[in-house]
């Protein structure tokens, strides 16, 4: 079938496509809300009623970080808890999948704290709080990192991302860029989640275990600056 045949294929009268509202009835569960959670297309009307004109519309792919949690890698799970060590702090031994996913994720959760810091970041140092790029606080499931290189974004600048995945997984689609990096692309939004255990051994440290989405590809993202 060429797409002229599709194009001329009349809608049917009865059945899947007879109206939106029966559509929508056959949605999968995971484009429907999760409890608590409105619906996305309401929440998408809200967001265009705020505006008297569009703000821009870009594409980006979005991905999740979290921080790591050093007690939820254990060899009972099957993670490698050979003790290893940061280059930058070589004197202190830690799981090496733990290593591993900190110096990724950027900072980890001790199982016992440093005085009175329990964070450990991917350079060497101990904190009492999960740091961004301007000394702020990270905020579970609102703050985003973006490439330190992309004009897009800037200390003021308000951003919404339009997917409903992600909108079922953080329950938001307002976010604040509170972090960036120069590991990340330009064309990358990185969401973060807040502290967790990690999925599974292998590549699977580098994912929180409470959350659903690992990447999504060609999400519209609005930039109000």
């Amino acid at each position: 079938m060429t797409w002229r045949e599709i194009l001329a294929t009349p809608l049917l009268e009865e059945g899947l496509l007879e109206s939106t509202g029966a559509f929508a009835e056959v949605v999968p569960p995971r484009y429907v809300a999760v409890e608590g959670v409105r619906p996305f297309t309401r929440v998408l009307k809200d967001v265009y009623d705020t505006f008297e004109s569009l703000p821009e519309t870009h594409y980006f792919f979005c991905t999740v970080y979290y921080t790591p949690r050093e007690g939820g890698f254990t060899e009972e799970r099957g993670f490698n808890t050979t003790p290893g060590s940061l280059r930058a702090l070589p004197g202190r031994k830690y799981p090496i999948d733990f290593v591993k996913a900190t110096y990724t994720e950027g900072f980890g959760r001790l199982a016992e704290s440093v005085g009175s810091r329990p964070y450990l970041s991917y350079d060497g140092h101990f904190h009492s709080r999960i740091l961004g790029n301007r000394n702020n606080t990270l905020i579970d499931r609102e703050s985003i990192a973006v490439h330190r290189g992309n004009p897009l974004f800037g200390k003021t600048t308000r951003t919404w991302i339009l997917d409903h995945e992600l909108y079922n997984q953080f329950g938001a689609v307002q976010f604040q860029v509170g972090d960036t990096g120069g590991g990340l692309y330009r064309s990358q939004i990185d969401l973060y989640w807040g502290e967790d255990d990690p999925l599974g051994p292998g590549a699977d440290i580098w994912r929180p275990a409470s959350c659903d989405v690992a990447v999504r590809w060609i999400v519209a993202v609005l930039v109000w600056r």
